[in-house]
């Protein structure tokens, strides 16, 4: 009985899996425009400048020229804060980003030089990290692993060491793409059904949810991020917590109702 309730207690909180914690941008540089998405439903749009695409968010959104052509920071909630950083030797179609906390992360198309980057936080001194024999639409970091995902316009999410080691992939019509820490997923942007999708690392689609971005003068998006967490999808949450609780409790009341009764 008390390796029963302790089982259920611990197969309880394996259950509950948390859902995505952070709001999902995703920036159209050729419209200027970005929105911000939470529960499914568009909760805040803002103007960026032209063709901002490549974006790298920590406590503050850090958003780059396709071109390396220099990049302005934001606050969450859309305002330019004021601070800049220049740009540097031409990288052409950067088009998503991602970011580990210290150094940001981008991917390029259709340019010839189909490549992932790395560069300052600020996306200054950016520089080639490894090459692609595709052209990637969208980029994500995954801070449980240290590894990246990269989407193409093949229709194929590829995770990759940070040296460009394929580690895996796995089919999936989506750019824009952001790791998620609260939920170990990742989302991204589907433009043939116009919707937000979720998949689990090994390519499983766990939802989709259908928003009408285009509403906000978003008909273009390739740049995608949701706020860089350090902390593992593998820590359990609050909610969790009180499940294992709850069950450690009924264990004990078991246990003392046995001796209680062998007395």
């Amino acid at each position: 009985m008390v390796k029963l309730l302790l089982t259920s207690a611990i197969v309880a909180g394996a259950l509950v899996a948390p859902a995505q914690a952070a709001s999902y941008y995703l920036f159209d540089g050729d419209s200027s425009a970005a929105v911000e998405i939470s529960g499914g439903t568009v909760v805040n749009s803002f103007s960026t400048f032209g063709l901002a695409y490549p974006v790298a968010i920590n406590s503050t959104i850090w958003l780059g020229g396709r071109d390396n052509g220099g990049s302005t920071e934001y606050t969450l909630a859309g305002v330019a804060t004021g601070n800049t950083a220049a740009g540097g030797p031409v990288i052409s179609q950067l088009l998503d980003g991602a970011t580990n906390g210290s150094v940001n992360y981008g991917v390029t198309c259709c340019s010839g030089q189909n490549v992932v980057t790395i560069a300052n936080a600020d996306w200054s001194n950016q520089q080639t990290l490894f090459n692609l024999s595709s052209n990637g639409s969208g980029i994500a970091y995954d801070s449980s692993t240290n590894s990246l995902f990269v989407s193409d316009f093949d229709g194929a999410v590829t995770n990759y060491a940070l040296t460009g080691v394929a580690l895996g992939s796995f089919t999936a019509n989506i750019v824009a793409i952001a790791y998620d820490s609260a939920s170990d997923s990742l989302f991204g942007w589907n433009g043939s059904s116009q919707s937000l999708q979720q998949y689990s690392k090994s390519g499983t689609l766990l939802q989709t949810q259908a928003i009408n971005v285009g509403a906000f003068g978003i008909f273009n998006p390739y740049g995608g991020e949701i706020a860089f967490s350090a902390v593992s999808g593998a820590v359990p949450e609050p909610s969790s917590w009180a499940l294992l609780i709850a069950g450690f409790g009924l264990t004990g009341a078991a246990m003392r109702r046995r001796r209680v009764a062998m007395a």
